[in-house]
């Protein structure tokens, strides 16, 4: 699920730029994943890669810095890389918010387009926006223990990046106590998939720790 975002100014999705150049966005510490790259096949992801870019195209992170949502994307994909995904989940992490917040994007489209296994992922972690949020927050606690393998690490993963935004780049009217309310649900999520990813909870609960106390008492 994503750390809420809004509509910016439309980018051009055919820019590109060399990974150590990336003009008026901030470098995602995930980047790189040295070792990861050569043994990963990357057809199916970075055609993954492409098409969420492009659907999310003009989306930004909430934060002071309102980053292309795409960072987000980043910073979850990567995760999931380097804690040895296969290539399948590594292409879920990059498309598991389109089908949410990318209309008309729908699980047929990504099933025709990158296989069955990919959007069985991407569906179990689509939220149903028919709901009003307190309910799709409830849901996504009440559904985390019987998630997949694959979906429980991308869930992770997306915690970990959702929760280190919040002392990075937080949503600018967010005051304390509504990210210290943020964070107890990220973990209760996390704490409630199926057990194991033991590096991948160390790492979310690394950054945790680290949001809390930046954020700390502070109304």
């Amino acid at each position: 699920m994503p750390m809420l975002k809004g509509q910016g100014a439309i980018r051009d999705p055919s820019l590109r730029f060399p990974k150590h150049h990336v003009p008026h966005r901030r470098q995602s510490v995930w980047r790189g994943c040295a070792g990861c790259s050569t043994e990963v096949p990357m057809m199916l992801i970075q055609r993954a890669s492409a098409f969420a870019r492009a659907r999310h195209a003009g989306q930004t992170r909430k934060g002071a810095a309102a980053e292309p949502y795409d960072i987000h994307l980043e910073e979850v994909a990567a995760l999931v890389t380097g804690w040895g995904a296969p290539e399948a989940w590594i292409a879920a992490a990059w498309l598991h918010d389109t089908v949410e917040d990318c209309p008309p994007t729908s699980l047929t489209e990504l099933e025709a387009l990158f296989g069955a296994q990919v959007a069985g992922l991407v569906g179990e972690l689509t939220d149903d926006k028919a709901l009003p949020k307190p309910a799709r927050k409830a849901a996504q606690l009440a559904h985390a223990p019987g998630r997949s393998d694959g979906a429980a690490l991308i869930k992770i993963a997306d915690k970990t990046s959702n929760v280190r935004a919040l002392r990075v780049s937080a949503p600018v009217h967010w005051d304390g106590a509504r990210k210290r309310a943020y964070m107890d649900w990220a973990a209760a999520v996390v704490a409630a998939l199926p057990a194991g990813h033991t590096a991948a909870r160390a790492d979310f609960a690394r950054e945790l720790a680290a949001s809390r106390a930046a954020v700390g008492d502070a109304a």
